[in-house]
């Protein structure tokens, strides 16, 4: 067993339940004077009909939190958010819009029924806009996921499954699997999508970062049913060709989700679906080349294999929140259609304390 650092441990850090009963697939944005939100699947459990994407809101830096506010709640099942901030404030949200369900609501991906929908808003998540079919058609039977990335004025979202465009003989493939990933750009603050870049196949859910030194990191999950682990992919290009580095991570820990600290560090946090449950994390000071063999624990406490999902944001007072969620028990790990025991948690730490905890 690799040696553990406990986040708890760590002077400043404090933990609460940003919200129980549902909390499915956080992903989290910071806007300004410490205000924070956090997008979550509500309304079911991990799949079915019911789904519907929910935002709460926080205004004392992830200390305490408000009620949930209904984002999308259609017929279908609305999931799989991608959520982040646009530079003229815009804050936008991409997520699955999944039929593939029977009459009797029994999961059926035969159908074939999917699309990616958009929604904005214009003021700090007081009010949005009505869903609306994303304008880059090619990708409707695919998923959004994570945070979307400004970098420059330009967003980044991270998308994966759906159809294979373009020539793929020079594309990364891990493992067996097929399944692409992508990254899927706009120059108009999320109005419309397009250009997108084949970053692999095999790999699935993911999270990005650009470097001090001015490259681009890719990690990601294996879609390979047997490993899911995490890999890392370098890109010297603005994200336009990629290079494997290779895995990070053990079999059955993941999604990714990667944090640049102020002093040039990386933090890769994951949901680690086996014994014992929890949210654990990484971290390299060589640009993602290497990995501290120490880990980094944030929960240890969760009941199976239906948890996780972290998502980070740093705050410019240097404090860090790490939202991620748990959900079924100890006796009955997946509840698929049922919200048993389901909460979205929350992490707050400072920055400073956990990079001396770590010895920097």
């Amino acid at each position: 067993m690799s040696e553990l650092l406990n986040v708890h441990d760590v002077p400043g850090t404090t933990a609460h339940d940003a919200i129980v009963g549902q909390g499915y697939f956080p992903v989290i944005t910071s806007l300004e004077n410490n205000e924070v939100l956090i997008v979550h699947r509500g309304g079911g459990g991990h799949i079915g009909l019911g789904g519907r994407l929910d935002v709460i809101r926080s205004t004392d830096g992830g200390e305490t939190w408000g009620e949930p506010v209904t984002i999308a709640d259609s017929d279908r099942d609305d999931r799989n958010p991608a959520f982040g901030l646009a530079q003229d404030g815009t804050v936008v949200l991409a997520y699955h819009w999944q039929g593939n369900y029977n009459a009797n609501g029994e999961w059926n991906p035969s159908l074939h029924n999917t699309d990616v929908r958009v929604v904005f808003s214009t003021d700090g998540g007081q009010t949005w806009t009505d869903d609306d079919l994303i304008n880059f058609t090619p990708i409707n039977s695919a998923s959004p996921f994570g945070k979307i990335h400004d970098i420059d004025g330009i967003l980044h979202m991270l998308i994966y499954s759906g159809s294979v465009m373009g020539d793929t003989t020079d594309t990364l493939r891990v493992g067996p699997a097929t399944t692409p990933t992508y990254i899927l750009r706009s120059t108009d603050h999320g109005r419309t999508w397009g250009d997108p870049t084949l970053v692999a196949l095999g790999l699935n859910e993911s999270d990005m970062a650009v470097l001090p030194n001015g490259r681009w990191l890719f990690v990601a999950r294996s879609e390979e049913n047997d490993e899911q682990a995490i890999y890392t992919c370098i890109s010297d290009d603005q994200g336009r060709t990629w290079q494997l580095l290779g895995r990070v991570t053990e079999p059955s820990e993941h999604p990714p989700d990667l944090t640049l600290l102020s002093n040039g560090w990386l933090l890769l946090l994951f949901g680690r679906r086996h014994p014992p449950y929890g949210v654990q994390g990484l971290i390299s000071r060589d640009d993602g080349l290497t990995w501290d063999a120490r880990r980094l624990v944030l929960d240890d406490t969760l009941p199976g294999g239906d948890i996780g999902y972290p998502s980070t944001v740093r705050l410019d007072n240097g404090r860090l929140i790490t939202a991620y969620y748990t959900a079924g028990t100890s006796e009955k790990q997946w509840e698929i259609y049922t919200a048993t025991q389901a909460a979205c948690k929350v992490v707050c730490y400072n920055e400073d304390a956990l990079i001396e905890a770590w010895g920097g």
